[in-house]
């Protein structure tokens, strides 16, 4: 991907709106690229202004519509007339006012009363469905936030004064993949894997530290459907500058010493 791709991503980043998959290809470009960190603080502060200045929006109009239709459509539904074998005549009964208007009162309530009853059925059913989707948005949010926290984690450490950053190139095992290891004087390490695919039930991907020709076991990590994986991990006490990265894929458990081949390796 170009440099000028990435500079079309900040204004997006800046507003929380970059998918996972670019989100983490912009954090990796952002590791080398000055230019590129200076101009996201810019569009970050940007975002922060617009966020204090926003207008509220009014709601839309289409619940009341649907209300509306709703009482059409009840009064459109016919009732049927009862029917009987034995029609038996009965004199008419004389006319009283005050009983009519006292009927007229009643069946207007009931009118009033059934439409107030569909209603408040109506809005209780567009109440639970926007709890649900308000429900449903939140956990993506929340998984996106957490996320993006954790790529800013990895941003953070892997732009550390003194830390130091080596690369592990895949070897025929593994030629599409790459890794990229970062680790501080305290021996903290961090290692960003791409384009591994998912172990198999069972296994996982393994660290390895190699010093003398000597391999130390570090911990094991799996990568996820887009075939990335991060693993936080110590190196083993004493660690020269001449120390070998490598990985293999082992027991999910890990092992003592490599009984796989390796998949990607750092040079010296």
């Amino acid at each position: 991907m170009a440099h000028e791709d990435y500079k079309e991503m900040l204004p997006a980043r800046a507003l929380s709106a970059l998918d996972t998959a670019d989100d983490v290809s912009l954090n990796e470009h952002l590791l080398t690229c000055a230019e590129c960190r200076s101009e996201l603080s810019e569009w970050e502060a940007v975002s922060s202004d617009l966020a204090l200045t926003a207008d509220p929006i009014e709601p839309s109009p289409a619940v009341r519509e649907r209300i509306l239709n709703q009482v059409r459509e009840q009064k459109k539904s016919p009732v049927a007339p009862e029917t009987s074998s034995r029609v038996v005549p009965f004199a008419a009964p004389k006319r009283n006012f005050g009983s009519t208007a006292a009927s007229f009162a009643l069946i207007a309530a009931g009118v009033v009363l059934a439409f107030l009853v569909g209603t408040t059925a109506f809005f209780w059913r567009e109440k639970k469905l926007a709890e649900f989707e308000l429900a449903k948005l939140k956990q993506q949010i929340e998984a996106t936030q957490t996320e993006v926290k954790h790529q800013n984690e990895i941003f953070q450490f892997f732009t550390t004064p003194g830390a130091k950053v080596t690369e592990l190139a895949g070897t025929s095992g593994a030629p599409g993949a790459r890794a990229t290891l970062a680790y501080d004087k305290t021996g903290r390490a961090m290692l960003l894997a791409r384009g591994l695919p998912a172990a198999p039930t069972g296994k996982g991907y393994q660290l390895w530290f190699i010093v003398g020709n000597k391999p130390l076991p570090g911990h094991v990590f799996n990568t996820d459907e887009s075939g990335s994986g991060t693993l936080n991990d110590q190196m083993p006490s004493p660690m020269s500058d001449k120390a070998i990265f490598a990985i293999t894929m082992e027991s999910s458990s890990g092992a003592q010493l490599p009984t796989g081949a390796i998949l990607l390796r750092s040079e010296l």
